[in-house]
């Protein structure tokens, strides 16, 4: 995957075909996750989408109550947001007469929400797996259960394209 700013306010991503499949999965797996119901999801992963308000910001049981709310409805909101590009991607996935390399232009904020939104599916594997950083830091063939094996592989190999995205931003001269 490579990513360059072709001008100010304008990106281009481009994935050879086997990384475009594999990004397509990602985002089917995240558009599925967008689609639950927040309170239907396992514990960590609700907290996650639902934040907490720590007491110390404010002394008013209504007020914090209030804030909480508040939070809790942005983030729907982004999980809505963010089904919709997942959903778009993969429509334009499947219209694209060229998949080698399968380009797509975005906005600086469309990269930026790009970017969350490989870190919310890097979340929701290392939540419902209970993968720690002491795992991320193992030897892959030390994990005996294929599925959380898998999961890390997919955390290191999503890190990687987070870093190909930001790069061009990351590293300037």
């Amino acid at each position: 995957m490579t990513c360059e700013q072709v001008n100010p306010g304008l990106w281009q991503l481009r994935f050879p075909e086997h990384e475009a499949a594999f990004i397509v999965h990602v985002l089917a797996q995240l558009g599925r996750h967008y689609e639950q119901d927040i309170g239907k999801l396992p514990p960590a992963l609700r907290a996650y989408w639902q934040g907490s308000i720590g007491s110390g910001e404010t002394s008013d049981a209504k007020g914090l109550q209030e804030e909480q709310e508040m939070l809790a409805e942005a983030r729907a909101e982004l999980r809505s947001d963010r089904l919709a590009m997942v959903e778009t991607w993969i429509s334009e996935y499947e219209l694209a007469k060229k998949l080698d390399p399968w380009e797509v232009a975005l906005t600086g904020v469309e990269r930026d929400e790009f970017v969350a939104m490989l870190n919310d599916r890097r979340m929701q594997i290392a939540l419902e797996l209970g993968v720690t950083e002491a795992d991320m830091d193992a030897d892959a063939e030390a994990i005996p259960e294929d599925k959380r094996r898998h999961g890390i592989l997919e955390i290191d190999v999503l890190g990687h394209f987070i870093l190909a995205t930001l790069g061009p931003q990351i590293y300037r001269p």
